[in-house]
């Protein structure tokens, strides 16, 4: 019997240690405002919850007088924390944590878009490097030149000599145009004459041909 009631009350106090879980204690009490300084002042407000900004104006014994909106009264010296509770706290911790990430994610992406201006800028910057060495040879080129007076005077002697020989055959084509304009003139004349006396021939010939067609006629 005895040994029945053991193991009896082994499993009940199994199934109680089973059954219980971690709580925890509210913390948020409700401190009413009285009129004055004792336990048994008028209660001018049922109760602020803790957490609560008032106005401290200072202490009276046990008792701290403060102001809460329109109302000026006492609370227990205990209730009143000069630090925000742990719930504000967290809450502004929080409220923290969601501005910094906001402005992280906000820097990030006025972190891409600098890398996408400094991108483009090395670009240019390239393209500008380049057009300048360019720019450098010809110029190097052009002192070179500059520098050799006898090359360039050379150089200027060519351009002369290459512009009178188109000057001349300039001349010569202007020459040879108006020779085919005369000859064209002078074939469309001796063309024009040819005709003329052609015609005359022709005349005479069928002037002839009839009068002796007349004077046959006559014979007869």
């Amino acid at each position: 019997m005895l040994a029945r009631l053991v193991c009896l009350l082994a499993v009940l106090s199994a199934s109680g240690t089973a059954a219980a879980s971690a709580a925890w204690v509210d913390d948020s009490i409700y401190v009413p405002i009285r009129a004055s300084a004792s336990p048994g002042g008028r209660i001018l407000h049922r109760g602020i919850k803790s957490g609560t900004r008032i106005e401290f104006l200072g202490f009276e014994g046990d008792w701290a007088k403060i102001r809460y909106g329109d109302i000026e009264g006492y609370i227990g010296k205990q209730y009143l924390s000069q630090t925000p509770t742990a719930e504000i706290l967290l809450e502004r911790a929080q409220k923290a944590s969601e501005a910094a990430k906001a402005e992280a994610a906000k820097l990030r992406t006025q972190l891409a878009e600098l890398k996408g201006e400094r991108d483009a800028l090395a670009e240019q910057s390239s393209e500008l490097k380049n057009s300048l060495n360019a720019r450098s040879n010809e110029l190097e080129q052009l002192q070179e030149v500059a520098s050799d007076p006898i090359r360039l005077d050379q150089a200027n002697r060519r351009l002369n000599e290459e512009l009178s020989l188109l000057r001349s055959e300039l001349d010569q084509v202007k020459g040879e145009n108006v020779m085919l304009r005369n000859n064209n003139t002078s074939q469309q004349w001796i063309t024009g004459v040819a005709i003329l006396l052609l015609g005359l021939v022709a005349g005479i010939i069928m002037r002839s041909r009839s009068g002796r067609r007349r004077n046959s006629g006559w014979a007869n």
